[in-house]
């Protein structure tokens, strides 16, 4: 009797009720609902970095014009604080099955200051519009010497 007893029990509690699979399959549909959460704040931000790059890039890409430029040359004429604009936009082209696509487009301009006779501050910004972000910018600047000989040198 012992023996049969035992026997009851032990086929009683060999498997899981249906309220801790429940449980459990809950558990696990939160968790995995989180990872897909987290997985498309990831890809968001992904596109975010790509693009905040892409106008470094069109930033530097200025400021090295500036640079190869001479020291009194028009173009680095002082814009008396305002930003200049530039004539056309940057534009980021993907390719996609239906042909190449403008991922971004850019804005630039630019602000020249001269700061004493041999100094010049650069401000070179770049804006765009990101789905739910509209208006970002980054602002680049720099200080451009006069590098041509002193008279009497």
């Amino acid at each position: 009797m012992d023996r049969l007893n035992s026997a009851r029990r032990a086929r009683r509690t060999r498997g899981f009720t249906l309220i801790e699979v429940m449980v459990a399959l809950s558990i696990l549909a939160v968790g995995l609902l989180s990872v897909a959460a987290a997985q498309l704040y990831a890809m968001r931000g992904g596109s975010s970095g790509r693009h905040s790059s892409g106008a470094a890039v069109v930033a530097h890409s200025q400021l090295e014009n500036f640079q190869r430029l001479g020291f009194t040359d028009t173009d680095l004429a002082a814009t008396a604080g305002a930003f200049v604009a530039a004539p056309s936009p940057s534009q980021t082209v993907v390719q996609t099955p239906d042909g190449d696509a403008v991922e971004m487009t850019y804005l630039l301009s630019w602000r020249i200051a001269n700061l004493d006779a041999t100094r010049k501050a650069i401000d070179v910004r770049v804006t765009w519009d990101e789905p739910n972000r509209p208006g970002r910018q980054l602002v680049i600047s720099t200080v451009r010497h006069d590098d041509r000989p002193t008279e009497g040198s």
